[in-house]
């Protein structure tokens, strides 16, 4: 059995999420709201899980240029 451990984040809380890119915490709450990115609970925690970040940060929406709430 392969017991490589990788240090790779497998998740983000949306503060995390907002600090590696160039959205800021409001916008990524309001975009779970609007269902335009899936996050999960996980205890008392909301996490996005890695594949689904990159998925929502590579995605073409002009709407990452409104004003955030």
């Amino acid at each position: 059995m392969d017991e490589h451990i990788t240090t790779e984040k497998l998740a983000y809380s949306i503060e995390e999420l907002a600090a590696l890119s160039t959205l800021s915490a409001p916008k990524i709450r309001k975009d779970i709201r609007n269902g335009k990115l899936v996050s999960m609970k996980k205890g008392s925690r909301r996490i996005i899980l890695r594949d689904e970040a990159m998925r929502y940060l590579s995605t073409d929406d002009s709407d990452h240029n409104d004003s955030e709430e």
